[in-house]
Formats: structure tokens, C-alpha cells, sequence
């Protein structure tokens, strides 16, 4: 006979626990959640925190509206697992059921959730430092600067690399006992330590970005001022692309760029548009630098304040027609479990699944380290 105990509703609770365990960026980043039903490709409005901006005063103060900004992010991240589930596992205690069942599937949905962040994020991100030949701690210190430079809050950052990249760095002093060093991180499998004001992790899904620019460095084709969004670069190889998301920098300024959009190099010349406005005028045939790594592509490791990215979870509606389902929620993610039985192929299914979408907030809050 089965055990009552594992009910849709338990093994929902259960579930959740052993996702969020497995989760990295999707721990890391700005949470929404609402008890309203969702449904595949809707769009939903969630608030960003409010900004104020100070203002010298004279002889009154000028009261400013606190206005909470909105941004709108579609649901169209819809993941399932399924499986047979036998009588004989049915049986099981809850914690058994876990470890045999429940937590291969949600190591598995982990995954996916932590990949789809990236992937919706990672190419939205404008600064950017390189790591050196030989790995030293001034790479992540110049990491920081970036995030400085671009005004991120000094609290509650974080930075994800990749197992290669932490690889490059794990032998140095800072990052080897960054566990010992300040407040203790929550994620302990994939937690590195605190180093420079961060907090590090490593997470098997940072992308390797690919890039077909053969040379990193070219030339302004005439000024640019400060305020403009395009740009034509020279002394470029004829044929190679510039592709959308693809990143610069321009001597004279220390702010990162993302392409727009690019195109095929003509006559060693190229016209772009890109992201965010230049801060400063940058002078006819100031060094252009592509990607600051090597042409093949780099690994797009990110640092970034919480704020930087949301990832937005909401409940799927219970199913119909006899079908035993449940749907739970934890620390702002849900998922809905439920039981079928198929007569003609004489088989128990369970599927978990779950419904998200993941929009960048503010690329200003976050910066690359490019390896």
C-alpha cells in the first residue's frame, strides 16, 4: 500500500527545498513572486526600487516624488520533468523519496533555471575588465573598480565564475581562504568566500561567449561625443563581424560599451551602435579595444549588485479532471508537482514543473570579468 504521507503536496514542499539547495544565480539575483496564477507567455509588471538624486540646496528644499519605476517580464520559460514513479518508491519515507527521486530531478531543474539566467542576461551587460596572462588578485580588484566606476551600491554584491576561471585563481591566497574571511555565504557547495567586498561563487552554467572579431583593437574614425551612441571604427580586418554583444572599451574612457549592432568590416572600416552612451568625447583615432581577450570568445563571468537581474517566478493553476496536484511556494519560487495514472501503458507518472522569466533590471549594476 502507498504511503499517504507522500501526497503532491509534500513532495511539492520537498521539492523546493532541494531546488533552491542546488540554485546559484537563481539565489543570488533580485526574487518577484506573486500568488497569482501565471500562464506561459504572459506578461507581468514588477517595481524597481525607487531613485532620488541629490540637489544642492538654497534657500528651500525641493521635495522629490518617490516613484517606485516598473518594468514588465514575460513568462516564457516553461520547464517540466516527468517520470515513472513505481509503487515500491511510492512506499518510501519522504527522505528516501528525496534522495532516490526528488533530488536528481530538482539538481536537473536547478541547472536549467541557473543556464536560463545567464543566458538571458549575459549579453545585456556593458562593462567589462579582462582577466591577465598570469592570474593575480588585482584582476578582481579591477573587477570592483568596474562595478565602482559605474556607481553599483558597495552592498550586497556578488560575483559568478566559471569552474575554469575559478580554477585560474583558486590557488591564490585571497581566494583559497575567502571562506574564512567575513559573514558566512548561504550557498555552501558553490559558495567561494568574500573577497574584496564580494561575495563569490562558482556556477557550472557561466557561458563562454563566442566572438568572430580577429582583431581586439582598432582605431575611432572621427570624434565621438560624449552623449553618442554610434561610432565608426577603422584599422579593422576586412570580412571579420561585429556582432551584437559583443563589448569594448575606448581609450579616454574607463566605462565598458555594448555593441547594438555591428556588421561585416568593409575596407578595414565598421559602423556600430551601442550601449551605454559615451561619458566623455573620445578623440579621433583613440584605440578601440574588442572584447579585451582573446578572438575565439571568453567565458562571461559576472559580478553584480542583487538589483542587477530579476528572475520571476509564478504559480502554475492546479490541474483538472481528477489529477492529484499541488502547488507550492518557497522563498519566492514555485513549482507544481502532480500524479498521473496511464491505464493503457499500466504506469504512475509524477511531473515537476514550473513557470519563470528572467529580465536584466539595470545593466549599470553589473560588469563582466572576461576571461
Amino acid at each position: 500500500m502507498s504511503n499517504t504521507l507522500l501526497t503532491p503536496s509534500v513532495i511539492a514542499k520537498e521539492a523546493l527545498l532541494a531546488l533552491e539547495n542546488n540554485l546559484v544565480m537563481a539565489n543570488l539575483c533580485h526574487r518577484d513572486y506573486s500568488k497569482e496564477f501565471g500562464k506561459v507567455g504572459a506578461t507581468v509588471t514588477i517595481r524597481k526600487p525607487a531613485t532620488f538624486e541629490a540637489t544642492a540646496f538654497s534657500t528651500t528644499v525641493a521635495a522629490q516624488n518617490i516613484t517606485e519605476s516598473s518594468v514588465q517580464v514575460v513568462l516564457d520559460k516553461f520547464y517540466d520533468i516527468s517520470a515513472e514513479i513505481t509503487s515500491a518508491q511510492l512506499t518510501l519515507d519522504i527522505v528516501s523519496f528525496s534522495e532516490q527521486v526528488l533530488a536528481p530531478m530538482m539538481r536537473a531543474h536547478a541547472q536549467n533555471v541557473d543556464y536560463q539566467i545567464f543566458q538571458e542576461v549575459y549579453k545585456t551587460v556593458a562593462g567589462h575588465t579582462a582577466v591577465t596572462g598570469t592570474p593575480v588578485v588585482s584582476d578582481l580588484a579591477n573587477l570592483n573598480a568596474q562595478l565602482d566606476l559605474q556607481k553599483t551600491p558597495p552592498t550586497d554584491r556578488r560575483v559568478v565564475l566559471h569552474p575554469v576561471s575559478y580554477a585560474k585563481y583558486a590557488a591564490l591566497d585571497a581566494v583559497l581562504h575567502a571562506d574564512k574571511r567575513g559573514k558566512p555565504l548561504t550557498i555552501n557547495e558553490y559558495a567561494i568566500g568574500r573577497i574584496l567586498g564580494a561575495d563569490y561563487y562558482m556556477d557550472q552554467n557561466v557561458p563562454a561567449q563566442s566572438s568572430s572579431i580577429v582583431d581586439t583593437a582598432g582605431i575611432m574614425s572621427g570624434e565621438a561625443a560624449a552623449g553618442a551612441t554610434a561610432a565608426t571604427i577603422a584599422a579593422l580586418t576586412n570580412l571579420e563581424v561585429i556582432a551584437a554583444g559583443d563589448v569594448f572599451k575606448a581609450a579616454g574612457s574607463d566605462k565598458g560599451y555594448l555593441i547594438v549592432t555591428g556588421g561585416t568590416v568593409g575596407s578595414t572600416v565598421c559602423t556600430i551602435t551601442f550601449t551605454p552612451a559615451l561619458d566623455v568625447t573620445i578623440a579621433d583615432t583613440a584605440v578601440v579595444t574588442f572584447n579585451a581577450a582573446n578572438a575565439s570568445g571568453f567565458k562571461s563571468n559576472l559580478a553584480f549588485h542583487k538589483n542587477a537581474f530579476a528572475f520571476v517566478s509564478r504559480p502554475l493553476e492546479p490541474y483538472l479532471g481528477g489529477i492529484s496536484s499541488s502547488v507550492e511556494n518557497y522563498k519566492g519560487i514555485s513549482c507544481r508537482v502532480a500524479f498521473d495514472g496511464d491505464t493503457s501503458s499500466k504506469v504512475n507518472k509524477m511531473s515537476v514543473d514550473m513557470l519563470f522569466g528572467v529580465k536584466t533590471l539595470d545593466k549599470e549594476l553589473a560588469a563582466k570579468l572576461i576571461d
